[in-house]
């Protein structure tokens, strides 16, 4: 569960496109949030407040009491009994009326505006003051001031801001995101479209190209997309080279030794006291034929072409069959073939690849493994893969040969004796099989014995 819980929380993290797009988003959010602290910083706080109509009409208002109530009362007391907001009432000759302090702010506000004709809006030192509002008492000119407490702090400034413009942080943030998804993805598919090509590639489709959209870009992108093109199309045709030599030196070798077969019959029969060189030369001959025949299909298993159609593949069967006739030779050596654990699993493929595969690993563990000993075969299924493990309990290779081990014509002379006789092309057969299927092959040291492990997947599709 905590694992789950990492991954989910780590996922943004291990994708460049969501790192790209975080910071792109990031930074934005950040320029906005700096102006608005900038903005919030800058400007009168009056400019802030939503409410100015709201408190030049209650100003006037009060105004109206004031001059109604004084009509019968005092001006002082009049004063005194406005509800709600504190306000300040000035003579003619700017003595306050019906208070016997004036705040500071309201001082200052009133010796600011006390010539104005209209009411207008002050800020200091965290109070709101409103005024000059004309009030006549006894046709005598008096100016009305409204006060409000109003928070300093500059978090206040921008709440007020947001709270005002909040349709327009909305839209800000909407568009940023939307650029930052756009800015991400322009860097990020070319790269995905190169990583998937080099994926292509590696699997043997030498074929794969980034997309030409790729390779017009006039960026770095652009250029680096242009240069792998031209990488895998020298890899292709180098490869290709070098699989069409083999073809056709292999092909070529087949007609002078049927003629040499063809002259052995003959020599046989002129001079039949020659019979162990005869014998000896039938050997070489057929030696020659095996390695030919190898190399034909290594080079067709190599290209992934084949007559054969993709079809599902019982493994159990497979192996079962390929055991039964396993064993039946082996025990000529005192050696034998067992599954040990088998279960039924199926995949889609050609079943003579992953036979030839299959095959060919259980016959190479029969060769090096001792006598009166076993090659063990075991088939199991592991998430969405299948899992296929060869054992034998021969001397095993060397640690640092077994990342060549599956090369052709690889052999490893200095480890695995006598019986090291082959062509070193069993293995690559193998491995050009389970590649084909979009597997892998892989083998380890287990003391004693080698142990070839195949996996496969389960829901492999083939390409068109």
């Amino acid at each position: 569960m905590k694992a789950q819980i990492h991954k989910m929380l780590a996922w943004p993290f291990r994708s460049l496109f969501w790192k790209l797009f975080l910071w792109f988003w990031l930074t934005m959010v950040s320029m906005m949030v700096a102006l608005v602290v900038a903005v919030a910083i800058t400007v009168d706080p009056a400019d802030f407040l939503s409410e100015r109509r709201a408190l030049f009409r209650e100003l006037e208002v009060a105004s109206r009491q004031v001059e109604r109530m004084a009509a019968g009362w005092s001006t002082n007391l009049a004063i005194r009994q406005l509800p709600g907001s504190y306000y300040y009432l000035f003579g003619p000759n700017g003595e306050p009326v019906g208070r016997p302090t004036v705040p500071s702010e309201v001082q200052f506000s009133y010796n600011k505006t006390r010539d104005r004709r209209e009411p207008v809006i002050t800020f200091r030192s965290g109070v709101v003051v409103v005024g000059p509002r004309k009030v006549w008492i006894d046709r005598t000119p008096f100016d009305l001031y409204l006060t409000k407490e109003m928070p300093r702090l500059v978090h206040w400034r921008v709440k007020k801001v947001f709270a005002q413009q909040w349709h327009l942080v909305i839209i800000a943030l909407g568009v940023s995101f939307l650029l930052s998804i756009m800015l991400a993805r322009y860097l990020v598919v070319p790269i995905r479209q190169l990583q998937g090509t080099s994926r292509r590639l590696a699997q043997g489709d030498l074929a794969a190209r980034v997309a030409q959209v790729v390779g017009d870009r006039g960026d770095e992108l652009g250029e680096f997309g242009r240069d792998f093109n031209h990488m895998a199309e020298q890899l292709e045709t180098l490869i290709n080279d070098k699989e069409r030599l083999l073809r056709d030196v292999s092909h070529e070798l087949r007609s002078p030794l049927t003629r040499l077969q063809l002259s052995l019959a003959l020599a046989r029969r002129k001079s039949p006291d020659a019979e162990s060189e005869h014998g000896r030369i039938e050997r070489e001959i057929e030696r020659l034929d095996q390695m030919i025949g190898e190399i034909i299909r290594f080079s067709r298993i190599q290209s992934g072409v084949t007559d054969r159609a993709w079809e599902p593949v019982s493994l159990h069967g497979l192996i079962e069959y390929i055991v039964d006739d396993a064993d039946f030779e082996a025990q000529a050596q005192d050696k034998t073939v067992v599954v040990t654990e088998s279960q039924d699993i199926e995949i889609n493929g050609v079943k003579d690849w992953l036979g030839s595969a299959i095959e060919n690993m259980v016959r190479n563990a029969i060769r090096f493994t001792p006598e009166g000993s076993r090659v063990e075969v075991a088939l199991k299924k592991h998430k969405r893969h299948a899992i296929v493990t060869v054992r034998d309990y021969g001397p095993g290779i060397p640690e640092d040969a077994l990342d060549s081990l599956f090369e052709p014509f690889f052999r490893v002379d200095d480890t695995r004796g006598k019986e090291n006789d082959g062509f070193g092309l069993g293995t690559s057969i193998a491995m050009g099989a389970v590649k084909n299927h979009g597997g892998i092959i892989t083998a380890r040291n287990v003391h004693p014995g080698l142990e070839v492990t195949i996996c496969l997947p389960l829901n492999h599709k083939v390409a068109v």
